[in-house]
């Protein structure tokens, strides 16, 4: 008997960032009740050594200076990560998603470098929040940079590592992905054509292209025969892949 393909996932990009404050613990409750299969979001270390989600290095779409790595975790307390859209949303930390959603649903967590130098140990600092929590098989670690994946690996044999390919740095993937011992690709959308995902397949990995939210781009990639597709919309995405 031939097994049954399990559906591609569908995965909330920085949660339902469509219709949510992106990367806010509203937008993660939203991906959850619009059924998401994952949540992909964007870690960065404070000054004083805390995980926070935010998705630029940079402070100044939140309408100050500087970088997340220039300020306490205090001290971004203060800023509005909802961007005036609605009621104050605060910028969350590791912490934060992991208490309130750990359990509920698994994560793509990219591990982010700033804008003047890559954050020293936030490899292991994610890890051990993550590890004491027990929600290691849960987590999905990614990033552009592999020196940060190898480190992850490195410090972590069991962690589940998907490396990001942006259209810019676009060679030799699958030798990138066996170096950090990745089980996906999270390619850009541009990307991906049935040559790509047969590639991938026949080295072991799952292909989760970012971003589509168009339903004839998700059209597109779903008969390319990716895993999952990474999306602000992820109702949409849901609505075609439970009707195929």
């Amino acid at each position: 008997m031939t097994a049954k393909k399990t559906p591609p996932l569908v995965i909330a990009h920085r949660g339902a960032s469509g219709e949510r404050p992106e990367n806010t613990l509203g937008a993660f409750e939203r991906a959850i009740e619009m059924r998401a299969d994952m949540i992909e979001t964007d870690l960065h270390l404070t000054r004083d050594g805390v995980v926070v989600i935010h998705h630029d290095a940079s402070l100044s779409r939140l309408g100050a200076k500087g970088e997340i790595r220039d300020r306490t975790a205090a001290e971004l307390a203060s800023l509005d990560a909802g961007l005036g859209k609605g009621p104050v949303e605060r910028i969350p930390s590791l912490l934060d998603l992991l208490v309130r959603f750990g359990d509920r649903i698994e994560w793509n967590l990219e591990l982010k470098v700033g804008e003047s130098a890559p954050y020293e140990g936030i490899e292991a600092r994610v890890l051990a929040e993550v590890e004491a929590r027990g929600l290691l098989p849960r987590m999905l670690f990614s990033c552009f940079e592999d020196p940060v994946l190898e480190r992850v690996r490195q410090a972590s044999p069991e962690a589940r590592i998907a490396v990001l390919v942006s259209a810019r740095k676009s060679a030799r993937v699958l030798e990138r992905a066996a170096r950090v011992g990745a089980e996906a690709l999270n390619p850009h959308i541009s990307l991906v054509d049935r040559a790509f995902v047969a590639s991938a397949h026949g080295a072991g990995l799952k292909v989760y292209p970012y971003t589509a939210n168009e339903q004839g781009e998700m059209v597109r990639l779903l008969e390319c025969g990716v895993d999952g597709i990474i999306t602000n919309f992820p109702d949409r995405l849901r609505a075609l892949v439970d009707g195929r």
